[in-house]
């Protein structure tokens, strides 16, 4: 991976402080990977990067210094649609559950199936459905987390941790994915898969960095997706210890909002452009907050 040549750090509107200075930046727009001094860089880092092999492959990286006072990760789930019904949320689309938890960036997360004696199939905007696995938003369990399906949470004392977690404990926010990528520095068993759009995070062994990762995919000549395996190796490469696949596919999308007015999409989603339909909604998202 190559070294930024140059980063243009983008002030997000976040009021003013002093004798009306401007503060400090929370997002750097970078050309490439961050340099080895990233402590000296905002505390959310992006940048894309565009690959021709092993096939065309365009790669959206968020670095989020995890030790920043003035952001915190957040679980963002839809709205209940029944109360105390069956159903733990309805499919969103991701730009408003974002914009309405008023974060400056986010990635799809958790998968969810559809409620038993649903007539809603597929991606429907507001369908009533059960999230897989576990999702705590404000220390709040919306849901409860399910074997095998590994997670990333915040415990009671903030920090970021990336596990298999069987049976619900305290946190202040959580979200799943799939299995894991790497545990301990070293790739997670796996037979690869086929290639496909992704969505995964990673810390590094001291949980003071998290990367978000998003893999565009199922788009010809442009970027056509990756295997687990690959992915694994991606995360590795750039630093992580522990990692998780969260959902991808055609739900895979970064939100971000590099100029502090709205939340733009980052990647290209393999459903955009398809009979114009928009990006698939979907029931939780992994948010950055600021303070």
């Amino acid at each position: 991976m190559r070294r930024a040549t140059s980063t243009i750090a983008v002030a997000l509107a976040l009021g003013l402080s002093g004798c009306c200075a401007a503060r400090e930046p929370l997002v750097a727009m970078l050309d490439g990977p961050p340099a080895h001094d990233a402590e000296r860089q905002p505390p959310l880092q992006y940048w894309r990067e565009t690959r021709a092999q092993p096939r065309p492959l365009r790669i959206h990286w968020l670095k989020v210094d995890l030790a920043s006072p003035r952001i915190e990760p957040a679980a963002l789930v839809a709205e209940d649609p029944d109360g105390p019904g069956p159903a733990e949320a309805k499919l969103e689309p991701p730009g408003e559950i974002a914009a309405r938890h008023k974060v400056i960036a986010a990635v799809n997360a958790n998968a969810f199936a559809h409620v038993k004696g649903s007539t809603a199939s597929g991606w429907v905007a507001d369908a009533p459905v059960d999230i897989v696995s576990w999702a705590v938003t404000g220390g709040r369990q919306v849901s409860p987390p399910q074997q095998g399906y590994w997670c990333f949470w915040l415990d009671p004392t903030g920090r970021a941790r990336v596990g298999n977690v069987a049976e619900a404990q305290d946190a202040r926010e959580a979200v799943a994915g799939f299995g894991p990528l790497l545990v301990g520095g070293e790739p997670a068993p796996n037979d690869g898969g086929p290639l496909h759009p992704r969505t995964a995070l990673g810390l590094d062994r001291q949980a003071r960095w998290l990367w978000l990762v998003v893999v565009d995919g199922r788009q010809p000549g442009l970027s056509e997706g990756m295997t687990l395996r690959e992915l694994a190796a991606l995360l590795r490469e750039a630093g992580c210890w522990d990692a998780l696949n969260l959902d991808g596919g055609g739900s895979s999308i970064l939100l971000l909002a590099p100029d502090g007015a709205e939340l733009r999409t980052m990647n290209s989603p393999s459903d955009i452009g398809l009979l114009g339909r928009r990006p698939r909604p979907v029931p939780v998202m992994l948010g950055i907050r600021a303070h």
